[in-house]
């Protein structure tokens, strides 16, 4: 079935109003039972938040005429082995680069290397990959699965339909950062001020975007976004439950921080981003 761009214009809409909205609901409607909204066990902000997007696009694609023919389901491993690698490993070695490189600055410390903190960041990884694996398929099946494919079928620019994906995807992220995002746990992550974090966390979102988007694009499949996705946050989750490393102050971790805000992170994601979208248009040139 041929969808018209009216029409996927028209579904596009209704998800980003969806996807902005119900959890902004549901952080209401905990504040007027008297609910935490930091409570992931018993926050309607929380549950909506995770679940709206890929509610919201199964339904469309089901219901209002998107279809199921860019879903991306399947895995596509024929001919796509080194993009599957490439998901496994670019987050991983990109974060110890990072944390090498501001060591070699003095901007970032290593306080200890040893068998025992590997062994233990090993045990961290393996205990968050199954819920980063459920979350990140919720995730990556909304944005790469359906919103990627259906804003490339109606922006004529490939690196401007990556961006709209991460303006969209940094919004949706504005309840998490703005109220459901416990106070202790950001605390915990970095010495940045809270406008600084969230701001340079949001605008990390776009070039990342491009990254995932490109993944999903060169493979046809959501596995590769999904899989980089979840090295993404449990090998940096990891390192720092672990305390791997730490900086001497907020400018060296702004510019050296191996998480999504770091400006170095950012530089790279776009870097890679942009390359990745070379890459696949020079494989189409000579298809």
């Amino acid at each position: 079935m041929n969808v018209s761009p009216k029409s996927t214009l028209r579904n596009l809409l209704i998800f980003t109003f969806c996807i902005i909205a119900i959890p902004w609901l549901g952080i209401g409607l905990d504040l007027g039972r008297g609910a935490d909204p930091h409570d992931q066990n018993n926050s309607l902000g929380w549950l909506l938040f995770i679940v709206t997007p890929l509610v919201v696009s199964l339904l469309l694609r089901a219901f209002a005429g998107d279809g199921w023919k860019d879903a991306g389901f399947k895995p596509a491993f024929k001919g796509n082995g080194r993009w599957y690698l490439f998901a496994l490993l670019f987050h991983p070695v990109s974060i110890l680069l990072i944390i090498l490189l501001g060591f070699v600055f003095g901007a970032t410390f290593v306080p200890e290397i040893s068998t025992t903190k590997f062994a233990l960041i090993g045990q961290a990884i393996l205990v968050m990959f199954i819920p980063s694996l459920i979350k990140n398929i919720f995730e990556e099946f909304a944005w790469r699965g359906y919103l990627a494919p259906k804003m490339q079928s109606v922006v004529r620019n490939p690196l401007v339909g990556h961006v709209l994906v991460g303006i969209i995807w940094l919004t949706w992220h504005l309840p998490y950062y703005l109220v459901l995002l416990p106070p202790a746990i950001l605390e915990n992550a970095t010495s940045l001020s809270f406008g600084l974090f969230m701001l340079m966390g949001l605008l990390g979102i776009i070039p990342t975007a491009i990254v995932y988007g490109e993944l999903r694009a060169l493979t046809n499949s959501v596995w590769p976004a999904v899989l980089i996705h979840i090295t993404a946050n449990v090998f940096f989750d990891a390192l720092v439950a672990q305390k791997f490393f730490s900086f001497p102050n907020p400018t060296a971790e702004l510019i050296f921080s191996p998480a999504l805000f770091g400006i170095v992170v950012i530089a790279l994601n776009l870097a890679v981003g942009i390359w990745l979208y070379q890459k696949r248009m020079q494989g189409a040139q000579n298809a």
